[in-house]
């Protein structure tokens, strides 16, 4: 027996085995239109508005949050001080939109901001310095292009930060980031589909997976669609693509918009905000005025237009090999816009139906999630990895037995 230990057993020492610290796998997807994160220590689906305006802390006593609040985030980044997500909806731009367009989401502050934004919240709400995995996506045709290695690139570095909790409180996080994985928009919709996790076996093949399949992702600014097979996508350029989507959508019904309210209600310069187009496209009512305003028939028909639009580059780029395809998954955050009417338009050109998703507005990001999960494996081994990431997001039941 070694000395040590003969040591310790004289004086009624036992010694401990150094707990091993696991750091956070952290899955983010900033769309254009909304922000979904999911991690190891908030299990739960979270989402908020893809906007954000310059902004101050506020010195005012009339409010102060004991706790971070996702409806008034203030933070303050590298890139100084900002309105993040429903807040930044809620103040008056001068008709200048809260939301970004800019593709190379590395090179635009507002995108920066909305990346550390959703991984900070994406940790315990405890100040302190957290080590992270993170796996995001990226469209199909960003994916190609230098804007993957830009973003992977900003995402490696360590960052900070601050939430203004209100009447001068705050709350700081710094991040260390061990690992960035950045896969195709696509690729986490089928991952989810795919497969499940298994206490057993740690990975299984879902009773959902096909052999050969075609994703059609709508977000707010580009439909992402591809070709798998057995899981895998097919890294040929004529068959996958991106489209147009939501935003087009937001276009041409702000123009609608604009003219119904002059020549219907005698309202000239009105323009919608991006807000009341949130609204609109979700119920059918503007607010404006202190009336409400119907406008689901300008909503519908917009929604249609676009519709024929992306269905036809689809349906072009996959050609006859829509008909061979095992199934048709449609997904994305835009799919209740457009699912309607799409399906007119497979069933017009005698293409098969397809499958919108469970939950397809955070599809992606939990599929990003399952994604980075199965690559920690190696690292960690999949004893660990189930308990550590896979347990406490799909499992908490056990999760809570292990512990």
């Amino acid at each position: 027996m070694p000395k040590a230990s003969a040591k310790a057993n004289r004086v009624g020492v036992v010694k401990k085995e150094k707990e091993v610290k696991f750091p956070y796998l952290v899955a983010i997807d900033v769309g254009f239109g909304m922000m979904k994160y999911i991690s190891n220590a908030k299990p739960e689906w979270s989402v908020i508005p893809s906007a954000g305006l310059r902004g101050y802390a506020s010195s005012s006593n009339l409010y102060s949050d004991t706790e971070i609040n996702t409806k008034r985030l203030v933070v303050t980044t590298q890139d100084g001080t900002w309105f993040v997500g429903d807040h930044a909806l809620n103040m008056p731009t001068n008709n200048e939109s809260p939301r970004t367009k800019v593709r190379d989401r590395a090179n635009d502050p507002l995108s920066r901001v909305l990346f550390h934004t959703g991984i900070a919240l994406a940790v315990p709400d405890e100040e302190g310095e957290y080590d992270v995995h993170i796996v995001t996506g990226l469209p199909n045709e960003d994916y190609d292009l230098f804007f993957k290695e830009n973003l992977q690139k900003f995402l490696e570095q360590p960052f900070e930060v601050e939430f203004h909790l209100g009447n001068q409180r705050s709350l700081k996080k710094k991040i260390n980031v061990l690992s960035v994985t950045i896969i195709r928009q696509p690729e986490g919709a089928v991952t989810y589909n795919q497969f499940v996790f298994d206490p057993e076996h740690f990975l299984a093949v879902s009773e959902n997976a096909r052999d050969y399949i075609g994703v059609i992702d709508i977000g707010h600014y580009t439909t992402d669609y591809a070709l798998f097979r057995e899981g895998v996508i097919i890294e040929d350029v004529l068959l996958y693509g991106s489209a147009d989507a939501v935003s087009l959508v937001y276009e041409k019904l702000r123009r609608k918009l604009m003219i119904m309210f002059a020549n219907e209600y005698g309202l000239p310069g009105f323009k919608a905000t991006d807000k009341e187009l949130d609204e609109a496209i979700r119920t059918g009512i503007i607010r404006y005025n202190g009336v409400e305003f119907d406008c689901m028939e300008k909503v519908q028909e917009t929604a249609k237009e676009v519709a024929q639009k992306i269905a036809k580059e689809v349906l072009t780029t996959w050609s006859t090999e829509t008909s061979r395809l095992d199934a048709i998954l449609v997904t994305g955050g835009g799919s209740h816009v457009f699912a309607e009417y799409l399906a007119e338009e497979f069933e017009q050109n005698k293409r098969q139906g397809f499958k919108v998703l469970e939950a397809p507005q955070f599809s992606n990001v939990i599929g990003f999630y399952m994604y980075g999960a199965i690559s920690l494996v190696d690292q960690y081994g999949a004893d660990d990895v189930y308990k550590q990431y896979v347990a406490p997001v799909f499992h908490r039941e056990e999760n809570e037995e292990m512990v």
